[in-house]
């Protein structure tokens, strides 16, 4: 039996959904957007939140609307998708980047302050893996120096920072929906969610072609068209009933992880930091034998996956490169194990007998 990273979730209300948006010939600009919307300002606590069509288009929303332009600067961490630069790489902002916690993978607080010059317009934490950035020091950064916070939470839907959600964490927050994402939207798909009236209807216009909401013919701005489409959205919406209990199934899986696999010589284990709620969106270990133990759990019929093996710093794009040593330490390590709500006990004790038989040998 061949072990998957990840597996899609499907039930008959989810068929229903795609069926009855099918049937009512609303593809684009319907109400299931709306309510999608709805359903997801409830789960964060946010004011507003605007789905988009990927997590890539949020990130773009988000700084097109605090202005980013050319020639500015935004702090942000090398360890994450390359999307994260690209949301403002395509305005003419480039990255001013900073080290990692090693332990959670997020960018270092502590070197966000040395990071900050007078180009600077924008810190970009980044809740990878499904733990939240250490946001309270990086928002009196942000506060003191008249700085935007534009959060990445492309992998963290839930995560909870000091009993807070995440998606109320600085200016704008900025999620992705994707296969083998905590919610996936059976496709491609993104939200954007903010507490701040003036962003978030710059955002609404910007993803509609710059109309506002109730104009037809009049383009307020050079916009976009990033529109969420009505099937995604009525997926998504029966999804987010459900994403609780995935988040709980997911934390019940990586504590059967840590539990089997504790204390093993030369492997290190996730952390969960006492201010922080974890979703493990992935579980990812460290050991500096990652790529014998990835094929020896390949044999065994076990997916595994690297996030990620080249850091953005080092992409074929990025002039004069920063030395981060930590985030170079880490990428050579990493390893993603198996983790999806759909895997079973059975399954995710295969996978830590498999890890186990190879530190044995």
């Amino acid at each position: 039996m061949k072990i998957e990273m990840n597996r899609m979730f499907v039930d008959d209300e989810i068929r229903k959904a795609v069926m009855e948006t099918l049937e009512s010939g609303r593809y684009v600009k319907g109400p299931m957007a709306g309510r999608f919307e709805d359903r997801f300002k409830e789960l964060t606590g946010s004011r507003y939140a605007i789905s988009c069509s990927s997590g890539s288009s949020a990130l773009m929303l988000a700084f097109k609307a605090i202005g980013i332009s050319s020639g500015d600067e935004v702090i942000v961490p090398s360890h994450t998708f390359a999307a994260t630069i690209n949301g403002f790489w395509h305005f003419g902002a480039r990255p001013r980047f900073v080290d990692i916690d090693p332990e959670t993978f997020t960018m270092d607080p502590e070197l966000v302050k040395e990071a900050i010059t007078s180009r600077t317009r924008a810190i970009a934490p980044v809740h990878i893996y499904g733990h939240p950035v250490e946001m309270g020091p990086i928002l009196d950064m942000a506060y003191e120096h008249d700085l935007k916070v534009v959060c990445d939470a492309a992998q963290s839907h839930g995560a909870i920072y000091k009993g807070r959600d995440i998606g109320v964490m600085g200016d704008i927050t900025c999620y992705s929906f994707f296969p083998s994402k905590i919610v996936t939207v059976a496709g491609e798909g993104g939200m954007v969610t903010t507490d701040n009236e003036e962003l978030y209807e710059t955002m609404l216009a910007l993803r509609n072609h710059g109309r506002l909401p109730a104009e037809r013919d009049v383009h307020h701005m050079a916009g976009f068209n990033m529109r969420l489409p009505e099937i995604l959205s009525a997926v998504g919406s029966v999804q987010l009933k459900h994403m609780d209990e995935w988040i709980e199934r997911r934390r019940e899986i990586a504590r059967r992880y840590d539990e089997g696999l504790e204390r093993i010589e030369g492997l290190t284990l996730p952390v969960e930091r006492p201010w922080a709620k974890h979703v493990y969106y992935l579980y990812v270990v460290r050991t500096d034998r990652r790529d014998e133990l990835k094929e020896h759990l390949k044999a065994s019929q076990i997916d595994t996956a690297v996030h990620y093996p080249v850091p953005v710093h080092r992409m074929p794009y990025i002039d004069d490169p920063p030395w981060l040593p930590k985030t170079e330490q880490a990428v050579k390590e990493i390893l993603s194990l198996p983790l999806h709500p759909l895997l079973g006990d059975d399954e995710a004790d295969r996978v830590i007998g498999s890890v186990r038989s190879f530190f044995k040998g």
